[in-house]
């Protein structure tokens, strides 16, 4: 998922090293060494998912892992999803570069937490329709996240009827996939989406 573009600016982070703010067919994207961070490849992964997803009764938003925040532009604009939105994202970093090159600022119904992912789910005491957990640390969902731990706090945080979508990882084996979801808290169904744009899995759940 590399893009090739031209690099306008690089800037140090603690969390994801050197980011790069690329210039490519005319637009910004937001890149870590290995890959596509915001607004571009990455939005099409997570919007596969979305697709799948009816927006009639979404009326709140909580997206974990918020990079520069392209997928809050196709929510507000490609689904018409108005709801409010709870951003969380741990890399102060990435959220100055939200504000400066990306204008993320000027959306309306947008409180960003500069937060562990982790830490706020624990402690999070607000129920959500939709939740997207788009978790990475350059090619890396990091561990924790991959937990039953972590997925029986998310259970609690999703509305009754309300939906989760994990961009899961990339080049997972089947097995990998199918020991992840035979541990999910049993109020989820779900559905695995394998090779997203070649490379991502993508899994879909609703709490019934």
């Amino acid at each position: 998922m590399k893009n090739s573009g031209k690099i306008i600016k690089r800037i140090e982070s603690s969390f994801n090293h050197r980011l790069k703010i690329v210039l490519k067919d005319g637009k910004k994207l937001l890149n870590t060494k290995n890959t596509n961070y915001s607004y571009g490849p990455l939005v099409d992964v997570l919007e596969y998912g979305l697709d799948s997803i009816p927006f009639t009764n979404i009326g709140s938003v909580l997206l974990l892992g918020m990079g520069a925040g392209s997928i809050i532009k196709s929510l507000r604009t490609k689904y018409n999803c108005q709801a409010p939105v709870t951003a969380v994202e741990i890399d102060p970093v990435v959220i100055d570069i939200a504000y400066k090159e990306f204008n993320i600022g000027r959306k309306e119904k947008l409180e960003i937490h500069c937060k562990d992912a982790w830490n706020f789910v624990k402690n999070c005491k607000t129920e959500f329709d939709l939740i997207i957990v788009d978790i990475f640390i350059d090619l890396t969902v990091p561990e924790k996240f991959y937990t039953p731990e972590f997925w029986r706090m998310i259970e609690k945080i999703t509305k009754n009827n309300g939906f989760v979508l994990f961009n899961a990882g990339i080049d997972l084996k089947k097995k990998e996939v199918r020991d992840f979801v035979s541990n999910l808290p049993e109020e989820f169904i779900f559905q695995k989406n394998y090779n997203v744009l070649n490379s991502n899995t993508v899994i879909i759940k609703q709490k019934i």
